[in-house]
């Protein structure tokens, strides 16, 4: 990442452009990733792909960031961070009103995982306006092995609303407000968020968007737990309506290897009945060759959705059942550079349809896997 300092001139030349504020920049800093491999996916009836992939280790992305200091403990601050499609040398879409309506397309760099300004104190904590991750992801980044990317990330199940895939509030949220804790609380940490689907108070969507949520945890030494929980409001339709996310998850460091554990809890309520499902995962981190470390994970998913919601076959979809394993090798190449490999394996129940990240969808009730090589750099 590049740290600029930004001088007294700059700053008075800023100041006049704003209309004659003269609070120097303290700094901004560019920073981002760059993540490219060779994957292979495939889907048991459905075929197979040989693609260059992006983001099997970390999500590609360019940001800006930075702070003023506005004295008294004070500072305001800004962060903007979009993700990157560098094989195609795209970006990838945001979401204007957390809706189906407000899905954007791939094209164009859009800050789409976060975009926020902030005002902050030690003693007092953090308020964000603007874009954020949902309270609930934050849980899927920090206990999941493979931290929400690849072949064989947790969201290949944990990210499923009433299909395989995510809702609008499933992983970003716009429009938010969102208060965090202050960092000095003895481990204790946490916090709260609100966002809104900015409608039309006369239409009859009025509501949709709108979500509440929030997140607290306690950290010390090697160890980490937290849960959370988000609620979305949408009419109830035969593909979507009021989605709840609650999740809990903690790690432990043993010096040896360090363990993950992430339990994830979803309903949405359609026009034909309720969609449950609950997905269980376990998982570690191995040291291995001294820069190296070894990544495993465990995930099963149970469906106990209501028997009125049925395949297109009329078997219930509470027997859409689905488990995944997964194995990677990380090898640093230095603190900014690393190697990595990974392959995971997803066995379908019933007439599910569950995918491994960048695959062609399997037959119902077949096998997804895949496998992919690749490099990671830090800027």
């Amino acid at each position: 990442m590049k740290k600029i300092l930004m001088g007294p001139a700059l700053a008075l030349a800023l100041g006049l452009a704003s209309g004659g504020a003269t609070h120097a920049q303290s700094s901004v800093t560019v920073f981002g990733v760059m993540d490219l491999g060779i994957q292979y996916t495939n889907g048991d009836g459905g075929g197979s792909v040989k693609a260059l992939s992006n983001g099997g280790l970390s999500t590609s992305r360019l940001g800006f960031r930075g702070t003023e200091d506005l004295g008294g403990g004070l500072r305001a601050g800004f962060w903007l961070e979009g993700s990157l499609n560098p094989d195609t040398g795209t970006g990838r879409p945001s979401n204007s009103n957390n809706q189906t309506s407000g899905a954007g397309t791939a094209g164009p760099i859009t800050f789409d995982r976060m975009s926020y300004v902030s005002l902050s104190s030690d003693s007092l904590g953090e308020v964000r306006l603007g874009r954020d991750f949902i309270p609930t992801h934050y849980n899927s980044i920090y206990f999941d092995p493979f931290n929400a990317n690849g072949v064989a990330r947790a969201g290949n199940l944990t990210f499923a609303g009433a299909g395989t895939g995510p809702l609008p509030t499933g992983i970003t949220g716009s429009n938010t407000v969102s208060y965090w804790l202050p960092s000095m609380l003895g481990g204790f940490y946490g916090m709260a968020m609100i966002g809104t689907g900015e409608n039309d108070s006369t239409a009859l969507n009025r509501d949709d968007g709108n979500f509440a949520g929030a997140r607290f945890g306690f950290a010390s030494g090697a160890f980490d737990i937290a849960a959370a929980v988000t609620r979305s409001h949408f009419n109830p339709t035969a593909t979507i309506g009021n989605y709840t996310h609650a999740n809990i998850g903690g790690s432990w460091d043993a010096g040896f290897a360090k363990f993950f554990a992430l339990y994830n809890k979803v309903t949405v309520k359609l026009a034909a009945g309720t969609v449950r499902k609950n997905t269980a995962e376990i998982g570690a981190h191995i040291p291995a060759f001294e820069v190296g470390r070894i990544r495993v994970s465990y995930a099963y998913l149970d469906d106990r959705s209501d028997e009125s919601l049925r395949n297109a076959n009329g078997m219930p979809r509470n027997r859409d059942d689905a488990r995944q394993f997964g194995i990677g090798y990380v090898h640093n190449l230095s603190k900014r550079t690393a190697l990595y490999g990974t392959y995971a394996r997803l066995m379908n129940g019933g007439q599910a349809r569950y995918v491994v990240s960048g695959g062609v969808a399997p037959a119902g009730g077949r096998r997804s896997s895949g496998w992919e090589l690749g490099v990671r750099h830090l800027f």
